[in-house]
C-alpha cells in the first residue's frame, strides 16, 4: 500500500470525514471506495447493437429491411411533374 499526501479544502475535508463516519470507515477506505465507484469500465458491447454482435448477418438483414421501408415510404417518393 502506498502512502500519499493530499491537499483538499476544509469544506471537502469536513464532508469526507462525515461520510467516513457515517459509513464506519476511515478516510483511506472512503477514498478507495469512491475511486472504485467512479471508475468507468468500458462496455464490451454497445447496449443495443451488442445484442447482435455475434450475428452480423441478422444486422445486415435488419438494415436491408429498414432501407426498403424507408425507400417505400410516401414521403421519400420522388414526384414527377405531370405534363398535362
Amino acid at each position: 500500500m502506498e502512502k500519499i499526501e493530499l491537499q483538499i479544502d476544509a469544506t471537502t475535508l469536513e464532508k469526507a470525514l462525515a461520510l467516513a463516519k457515517s459509513r464506519h470507515c476511515n478516510l483511506s477506505e472512503l477514498f478507495a471506495y469512491a475511486i472504485n465507484q467512479l471508475a468507468v469500465i468500458e462496455p464490451s458491447k454497445y447496449p443495443l447493437l451488442g445484442l447482435f454482435a455475434d450475428d452480423p448477418d441478422s444486422v445486415d438483414e435488419m438494415l436491408e429491411e429498414v432501407m426498403k421501408d424507408r425507400a417505400a415510404h410516401p414521403l421519400n417518393q420522388r414526384f414527377e411533374k405531370s405534363t398535362t
